[in-house]
Order: structure tokens, then C-alpha cells, then sequence
């Protein structure tokens, strides 16, 4: 009797310990958020609407302990209109991150799957519209967000790796496969970025080349050669006619620079990005604007300066300035954009607060597709002449 006690104690332990060693978890996470929305010219025409300022969520995150430092992660994030309960992203389960991988203490994260650019996390905290100008409507990015800084577009079918933190220092490289056979480089992504962080002081720079953008980044599938999961032909993947008349554009390349500093109970950012599309008329873009051009290259450069301050520990004060500039492209003209955000958030608890955000552009010159440029906050109809004014008021609750 003595000796069975005995040997059920230690296999009791052994269980214990190997339970121990393979410690896992999932985390069930998310936001909701709901506002008014109202904008004074959308085709002419003044829009009232309910709508979210910053993306509703749900998402589970699992983590599987390996041992020596090695950890399984995954992550399922899955977005949708709290007004109508739809799908976000186009209609996909996990649209906003779908992905699964390793990580490793010493060694950094490797992770595979439907994700977030390594460009993105270098820049995207520099840019008010990732932050507080309505992440989610996209009203408050630099024009069309042309430099997805705010992750209108994720990166398909993507291997990541993010190195450890080394003093400050974080690199990440993203390559995502095009998935077409016989054509290894078709709709292929290749990305880089690198952060720093010291104290006060925060700066981040990337690179990102796309070949076949209208289907590598705009499109719902990164290996698709039409617009959509469900197209007919009539789907227009950059309906945006800030850059929509270079749906054709072969390839497209992203430089972004930025960095911030927190003096006090402000932080004060700056981001600069320079946005190509390259080789003009080299992608036949089904259901686009129709925009022909023979060659060439059109180019966006665009700058961002934004300033947040705590005015208690709970009401925090933003505004920003955004200028972009497309130089045109093949002798068709070039347009100006000048905008304006500004915002407050009230914070009832760490995890539900209240916000107000007005948004203002103004447009000169010839847009993209040839015609007059008109303003077009993203994620907006656009206007029908040179001014477009917006403002939200809503709730956002964390859990």
C-alpha cells in the first residue's frame, strides 16, 4: 500500500510538472465602439449616420509555453459594424489579423498568415489617424491614406519576422508569396522596418514594394487576379479617386520616416512618407476607374505633423496638419491636399471613454483619373467640389 501511495505521488508530480512546462492560454480580447457621424458634402449631399470612429473587434490570442524561452502564438482577429453586426474588411472571418508562429526571447518572432506590415509597426504611431483621429473611419489619414500608415490594407498569405528588443532597437521584415503558379513574383510583398525607442524620444523608418498593388494590397486576396473573393468584374478594389486612376501600376513602393517626443504632458510627432506607383499601365484592373496611362510614374509625398496633450489624467486635447502632394504622372496633372484634424477624448475608466473628432480637407489641382480633384476623406464618398467637413461623437469600450 505503501509503495502504490508512493508511485502515485510521483506520477501525480510528473503530471504536474510536464502541465507546468506547457503552460498555455487564450485570451479573449476586443473594442466596441458607436457614433454620430455627420459629413456636409458626400456627392453633394449631407450625410447623417451611426458608425464607429474606431473599428469594432473581437480576437483570440493563444500562447503555448515550448520551454527555453520558446513560445507557440497565434492570433484571430475578426472585425465588424457594431450598427449592423456585418463583417469588416470585406467581408472576411479574420479580416483584420489571422496568423500563427514562434517566438523566442533570444531569437525574435517568426509568424505566418494575414498580418499587420513590419512598416506599420515602425510608422503607424506617428500618424494621428492610427491613433486618435478615428483609426477605425479612416476620416483622419494622410489623403487616401495613400501610404497605409494606418493599415487600410493588411499584407495576405505574409512570413514575419520581428527581432527582440536590443537597447531600444526593434527591426521587422515581412515577405508575403503571391500564390499563382508559374508566377513566383506575380502580387508578391516585400517590406522592412526598423523602430527606436530611448526615454522621450521614439523614431521609426520602413520600406515597402508591392508588386500588382490593385490585387496584392487593395484587393480582399493577395493571390487573386480579380478584385474581389465574389468579383464579377464590376468591383472596384481603389474606388479612391485620390490614386484610383493608377489601378494599373505594376508595382508600388512606400518610404516612410517618422519620430516623436513626450515633453511634459504633450507628445509632439512628425511623419514624412513618399509614395510611388511605378510602371503605369502594366496591370489590366478590372472594374477600376479606367485611367489609361502608357508608363511612367506617379508619385505622392506627404507630411503629417500632430500634437497631443493631457489636460488631466483623464481628458487628453489633438489636433494635426497633413499635406500631400501627387506630382501626376505621364503629362496627366497634380493635385494638393491640405488637412485638418482635431479631436478629444474623455476617459470614464482605463477601458470606456468618450470622444469628439472634426476633420477638414481642401483640394486643388488635377486628381488621378484626370478630372478636377475633389476632397475625399477616406473611408468617405468623396465631395463634389474642392472642401469636405466631417465630425463624430461616440463611445469606445475595451475589454
Amino acid at each position: 500500500m505503501k509503495i502504490q501511495k508512493t508511485t502515485a505521488a510521483i506520477l501525480a508530480m510528473g503530471a504536474f510538472a510536464g502541465a507546468a512546462h506547457a503552460q498555455s492560454s487564450v485570451t479573449l480580447y476586443g473594442l466596441v465602439d458607436e457614433g454620430i457621424l455627420f459629413n456636409n458634402n458626400v456627392k453633394g449631399q449631407k450625410l447623417y449616420s451611426v458608425t464607429s470612429a474606431n473599428s469594432s473587434r473581437w480576437g483570440l490570442l493563444g500562447s503555448e509555453d515550448l520551454g527555453g524561452g520558446l513560445k507557440a502564438i497565434f492570433d484571430l482577429e475578426n472585425g465588424f459594424t457594431l450598427g449592423t453586426g456585418a463583417l469588416g474588411q470585406g467581408g472576411l472571418e479574420f479580416g483584420r489579423k489571422a496568423y500563427v508562429g514562434l517566438k523566442s526571447n533570444t531569437y525574435g518572432t517568426v509568424t505566418l498568415g494575414r498580418q499587420y506590415s513590419a512598416s506599420n509597426d515602425a510608422t503607424s504611431s506617428f500618424a494621428s489617424g492610427a491613433d486618435w483621429a478615428a483609426s477605425g473611419l479612416s476620416y483622419g489619414t494622410r489623403a487616401g491614406d495613400v501610404d497605409n500608415v494606418d493599415t487600410s490594407n493588411r499584407v495576405q498569405n505574409a512570413l514575419k519576422y520581428t527581432s527582440p528588443n536590443y537597447r531600444g532597437l526593434t527591426v521587422g521584415v515581412l515577405y508575403s508569396l503571391g500564390g499563382q503558379a508559374g508566377q513566383f513574383s506575380k502580387n508578391e510583398v516585400t517590406d522592412a522596418g526598423v523602430s527606436y525607442v530611448n526615454g522621450p524620444v521614439k523614431l521609426g523608418a520602413s520600406y515597402m514594394f508591392t508588386k500588382d498593388p490593385y490585387y496584392a494590397t487593395f484587393g480582399d486576396l493577395g493571390n487573386s487576379s480579380s478584385p474581389s473573393s465574389s468579383a464579377t468584374g464590376a468591383t472596384n478594389n481603389m474606388p479612391n479617386p485620390i490614386y484610383g486612376g493608377y489601378a494599373s501600376a505594376g508595382s508600388q513602393q512606400i518610404i516612410t520616416a517618422g519620430g516623436s517626443y513626450v515633453l511634459g504632458s504633450a507628445t509632439i510627432a512628425l511623419l514624412y512618407s513618399n509614395t510611388q506607383f511605378q510602371n503605369l499601365g502594366s496591370v489590366n484592373a478590372v472594374g477600376s476607374f479606367g485611367t489609361k496611362y502608357n508608363g511612367g510614374t506617379a508619385t505622392f509625398n506627404s507630411g503629417e505633423l500632430n500634437v497631443k496633450y493631457a489636460l488631466t489624467p483623464s481628458l487628453q486635447l489633438a489636433g494635426a496638419y497633413i499635406y500631400t502632394h501627387n506630382s501626376g504622372a505621364d503629362g496627366v496633372g497634380s493635385a494638393s491636399y491640405n488637412q485638418v484634424n482635431l479631436g478629444t477624448i474623455y476617459f470614464l475608466s482605463k477601458r470606456t471613454s468618450l470622444y469628439a473628432t472634426g476633420f477638414f480637407e481642401t483640394a486643388s489641382g488635377t486628381d488621378s483619373t484626370g478630372k478636377p480633384a475633389v476632397a475625399d476623406l477616406y473611408g468617405s464618398s468623396y465631395s463634389s467640389n474642392k472642401h469636405q467637413l466631417a465630425a463624430i461623437i461616440g463611445m469606445t469600450h475595451r475589454f
